[in-house]
């Protein structure tokens, strides 16, 4: 397995380009992947796969991305379950009433920033500029997980928040579950300041490669190595680990940076599904 821990690799799928983890790819029960912006309708500031609507993008054009990332998995816009994010650690139990849940402004499932589920077909999604997505799965049962994870959701230790839910309330192994941190920002592109820095030294991370100091009161965060070892804390083995190895930040080619564009960006999807159980023919 440990050949297959190297994050995430580009696949065209469709009209698209996306990311999938080899490690999560090997499981037959999900589907999965993390958008990157090529392949869509937006133009200008969102061009040209952006696939949030809080961005200020045309709905019609987000509607139309989400359809062209989405079909090729065998899924529609309307399966979509999305939480508003708000950089914390809630945690939603998704189900079958929840599905749309995400589809059209104003309908989102609520202010969760982590979504688990054991319903086929229903299609578990989370939208980032930079921030850190942790992908979850059981290998061997119909379970799942997706987590939103930014600077507040890491200090807060999103890891820990919804891997605590799996074994709280579906009685999941920690040690069994596969798990892959999605591209985000690197250190070398993000920088906080000592105010940010002094609450990760309090949570235990203020030494490197967490955090290292890149100049006066400019510190270099790893968002990415922190929720990989937070994940590795709360008892996802090494072998189970997909760690990034891609910069939002560095790749304007292929990905929105919302550091790096000041906040006027797309956002790229990531999404994760358990595949629908299909009538087998007479």
């Amino acid at each position: 397995m440990a050949a297959l821990n190297k994050g995430f690799r580009l696949v065209r799928r469709g009209e698209v380009t996306v990311l999938q983890s080899p490690l999560l790819a090997q499981c037959p029960l999900t589907d999965h992947a993390f958008s990157t912006r090529l392949g869509g309708c937006s133009s200008g500031a969102m061009a040209a796969l952006n696939t949030a609507f809080h961005t200020g993008d045309d709905r019609a054009l987000v509607l139309e991305n989400r359809r062209r990332l989405l079909q090729p998995f065998g899924y529609e816009p309307d399966a979509v379950v999305a939480g508003i994010q708000v950089h914390g650690t809630g945690v939603a139990r998704v189900t079958a009433a929840d599905r749309g849940r995400g589809t059209v402004p104003g309908n989102f499932l609520g202010q969760y920033d982590a979504l688990v589920t054991t319903e086929p077909g229903l299609v578990l999604t989370a939208y980032a500029a930079d921030c850190p997505i942790l992908f979850l799965i059981e290998p061997q049962r119909p379970l799942i997980a997706l987590a939103h994870a930014g600077w507040r959701g890491t200090l807060g230790g999103m890891a820990h928040a919804v891997i605590t839910c799996l074994q709280n309330n579906y009685g999941v192994d920690p040690a069994r579950l596969l798990a892959a941190i999605s591209p985000c920002i690197c250190p070398n592109c993000y920088h906080v300041g000592e105010d940010v820095a002094a609450l990760f030294r309090r949570a235990g991370w203020g030494e490197a490669p967490y955090l290292e100091p890149e100049g006066p009161g400019k510190f270099r965060l790893d968002l990415s190595r922190i929720n990989a070892a937070q994940l590795r804390e709360a008892g996802i083995e090494d072998d189970h680990l997909a760690e990034n190895s891609w910069c939002t930040s560095c790749r304007p080619d292929l990905f929105y940076s919302y550091r790096r564009e000041n906040g006027v960006t797309g956002r790229m999807m990531a999404f994760l599904a358990i595949k629908p159980q299909r009538s087998r023919p007479l």
